[in-house]
């Protein structure tokens, strides 16, 4: 899947508010999309942005205490994962089959 610093960017900007909240930081939902982030950090070429990018991922992952998903609905972070798949498969080239049949 292609992946790109704005788009690893973005996501995690838009998960700052449940960073905040300390019943969320914990949480698999918001734990998950951050790994997802960190993965996709780590398939990409490093520079300065990327370092500052990784830091913040990985302090991210670093807060809150560990629990499973509360049921909260609707689920930001889980809703926020969703969003960054459906961007990231938008951003796939598809490749042009030539017709064969005519």
């Amino acid at each position: 899947m292609p992946f790109d610093r704005a788009l690893v960017s973005k996501t995690l900007d838009a998960l700052r508010p449940a960073l905040a909240d300390d019943k969320c930081a914990g949480c698999e939902c918001l734990q998950g999309t951050l790994v997802e982030l960190k993965l996709a950090l780590e398939d990409l070429p490093g520079d300065a942005y990327h370092a500052v990018l990784l830091t913040q991922v990985e302090t991210a992952l670093g807060r809150g205490e560990r629990h499973a998903c509360l049921g909260c609905e609707p689920c930001n972070p889980g809703n926020i994962l969703a969003d960054y798949y459906r961007e990231q498969q938008a951003r796939e080239v598809v490749p042009q089959i030539a017709c064969t049949d005519g």
